[in-house]
């Protein structure tokens, strides 16, 4: 189970969004599944992860501030989301 849990904050921090992964049973007996439902948590948050990066062009924040969110230069975060 992959929860995304958005912790809005009434002060002028940033959003706090929390990523909980639920592994439920033995999971060193088959680390398979796991391998499967982590991969399975990483593209999906890849798909929130590239709505956020969208909306956040369409609020007018720029390349550099992305890149810069995302611990990457503004050239990879252009190259990786652009639609442009």
């Amino acid at each position: 189970m992959l929860k995304i849990t958005e912790h809005e904050d009434t002060s002028d921090a940033p959003v706090h969004v929390e990523v909980t992964l639920g592994i439920t049973g033995d999971w060193r007996s088959e680390p398979l599944k796991v391998i499967t439902g982590i991969t399975e948590g990483i593209k999906s948050l890849d798909g929130t992860l590239t709505e956020s990066v969208h909306l956040a062009r369409r609020q007018g924040v720029t390349w550099a501030e992305i890149g810069k969110a995302l611990g990457i230069s503004r050239q990879a975060a252009w190259e990786r989301f652009s639609v442009d």
